[in-house]
C-alpha cells in the first residue's frame, strides 16, 4: 500500500511476548514491514509470527537469548541471509530486575541483569550497525524505562542497566550520525499486561487487577498505557516521520512525570 509507513522494510524485534513485543511486531507488519522475531521462548514467537503472516508479511522466528553473544550474532545473520538487509532494529527484550536492596544484592544477579538489559543491546547494535551503514542508514530503537531516572527501591540493578541503555542511545547517536543510522529510545512507565499486574499488591488476580486499575486512575490521562499505545511511539521512530530525530528519548507513561 502506498500509504504504509514501512513498506517492504525489514525489522528485527526482540523480547517477543504477549505485551510490547507482540504489539511492536504487529504495528510494523500492518505498516508493511517483514519482521524477524526474537525471544527465548520459541512458542511466543511462533504465535506472533502467525499473526504477522496473517497480515501478509514475512515473519522469521529466531529463538534468542540476548545475553549470549553468539546468539545475538546468529539473530542478525538470519535476517541478513534471508533479506539482505536490516532497516529497523528494536531492542525490547529485558530482565525485570531482582527486587533486592542494593546493599543486600548478589553481584551475580547484577551481572545477569546488565548482560540482558545493557550488554545484549550493545552486542546487537555492534552487529547491526555496519549492515545498516553499508546501505546508507537505518533505525535503532532501544526500549527503556522511567526507572533510568527514578531509581525505585530494590530495583538498583534494573535502574542502573536502564540508565546505561539511555547513555548508549545518546553516545551511539552521536558516533554514527554521519552513517544515516538514527538511534532513539522509548522510555516507558507502567504498561498494561500480565507483567505489570503481577507486581501489584493483593492476594488474588482480582485484587491485583483492581490495584493496577486504581494506579492507572491516578495518572494524568486516567489509565495505564496499553502495549499498542506504547508501540505507536516505536513505530514513529521507525518511520520517516522521525527523519531528523536522533539521540532522543520519548516518554510514554500516561503523563506520569508531570503529575
Amino acid at each position: 500500500m502506498d500509504d504504509q509507513m514501512l513498506p517492504d522494510q525489514v525489522a528485527i524485534v526482540t523480547g517477543i511476548g504477549p505485551g510490547m513485543g507482540r504489539s511492536i511486531a504487529l504495528a510494523f507488519a500492518r505498516e508493511g514491514a517483514h519482521v524477524v522475531l526474537a525471544a527465548r521462548r520459541k512458542e511466543r514467537c511462533d504465535a506472533v509470527a502467525d499473526e504477522v503472516r496473517a497480515l501478509g508479511r514475512v515473519a522469521l522466528v529466531v529463538p534468542t537469548d540476548i545475553s549470549v553473544p553468539e546468539q545475538c550474532d546468529a539473530l542478525v545473520d538470519v535476517a541478513l541471509d534471508r533479506f539482505g538487509r536490516v532497516d529497523v532494529f528494536v531492542q525490547n527484550g529485558h530482565h525485570p530486575g531482582d527486587f533486592t536492596a542494593a546493599v543486600d544484592a548478589d553481584l551475580a544477579s547484577w551481572h545477569e541483569i546488565m548482560d540482558i538489559n545493557f550488554f545484549g543491546a550493545v552486542k546487537l547494535v555492534q552487529r547491526v550497525v555496519p549492515a545498516m551503514a553499508a546501505r546508507g542508514g537505518g533505525r535503532i530503537i532501544l526500549v527503556n524505562s522511567g526507572a533510568m531516572l527514578s531509581s525505585p527501591p530494590t530495583l538498583g540493578a534494573y535502574a542502573a542497566s536502564k540508565a546505561a541503555l539511555g547513555s548508549l542511545v545518546r553516545t551511539l547517536s552521536n558516533e554514527i550520525a554521519s552513517s544515516g543510522v538514527l538511534v532513539n529510545g522509548v522510555t516507558l512507565g507502567p504498561v498494561q499486561g500480565e507483567n505489570y499486574v503481577g507486581h501489584m499488591p493483593g492476594e488474588t488476580e482480582e485484587e491485583k487487577a483492581a490495584a493496577a486499575e486504581e494506579r492507572g486512575r491516578a495518572l494524568p490521562l486516567g489509565h495505564i498505557p496499553t502495549p499498542d499505545e506504547c508501540a505507536g511511539a516505536v513505530l514513529f521512530f521507525a518511520s520517516a516521520l522521525s527523519a531528523s530525530i536522533t539521540g532522543q528519548h520519548l516518554a510514554v507513561n500516561g503523563g506520569q512525570w508531570v503529575s
